[in-house]
């Protein structure tokens, strides 16, 4: 259990770092509309996509079993799908016709 919290919070620093660069580029393609708190759950989108990576390696380099391994990143994937969902809902709040400018 210690050795999947200690790699789970490298995986959650190095995504929250990491997710600042995603986000500033993915940005600078297409801009996020929806205000700050879609800006905030785009960042958190980001953060948990490039945080999988930096988990299932911390976790092999402690060895932890694979089921573990894919479990944890298929929850990253879980959660970033909702930010993304979310994101998608205030982005659409904004966009829509009816929406006040």
């Amino acid at each position: 259990m210690a050795d999947w919290l200690i790699s789970l919070f490298i995986g959650i620093a190095l995504g929250l770092v990491l997710g600042i660069k995603i986000a500033r580029d993915s940005n600078k393609k297409q801009p996020v509309r929806g205000g700050v708190v879609a800006q905030v759950i785009h960042y958190l989108a980001c953060s948990g996509l490039t945080g999988m990576l930096p988990f299932i390696i911390a976790g092999l380099i402690v060895g932890l079993p694979f089921l573990v391994l894919f479990g944890t990143a298929v929850g990253f994937l879980v959660m970033t799908g909702v930010f993304l969902l979310l994101l998608a809902v205030f982005e659409r709040a904004k966009s829509s016709p009816g929406a006040a400018a």
